[in-house]
């Protein structure tokens, strides 16, 4: 009895060592689409000088849309106002980091996923 015992309490940590490299993998991924969409928006953002509201929707809705999370868990700031030319506008896109072997307490052990890019404006304002 005491030998079942020991490898079922085993037979967990075995299966989280395993598990991490999967779950590594799948963050790298995400943070990769997360990077591959900043620097997008803000080559094509930076001949304006600007991001209007309804380009930071669209960012929100396809990184929501591709990655399978609800549309409020993604987080998209950047600079809204015009700015002149090699002024630098921004911009950060951040998404929850859900996957947890064991979720006893997910709040607890969640983290955020975050891309982040500056590029000088192109705009002549």
């Amino acid at each position: 009895m005491r030998d079942v015992i020991v490898v079922a309490l085993l037979f967990f940590g075995i299966l989280t060592w395993n598990y991490q490299p999967y779950m590594d993998a799948i963050n790298g991924a995400r943070l990769q689409y997360l990077q591959a969409t900043v620097n997008t928006a803000l080559s094509e953002s930076k001949i304006k000088g600007y991001f209007s509201s309804s380009d930071l929707q669209t960012i929100q809705d396809n990184v929501a849309t591709t990655l399978g999370y609800p549309t409020d868990e993604v987080l998209v700031s950047g600079t809204t106002t015009p700015t002149d030319r090699g002024q630098p506008i921004e911009l950060s896109v951040s998404i929850p980091s859900t996957i947890n072997l064991f979720t006893i307490a997910p709040s607890a052990n969640g983290t955020m996923l975050t891309s982040s890019e500056t590029a000088d404006s192109e705009a002549i304002q």
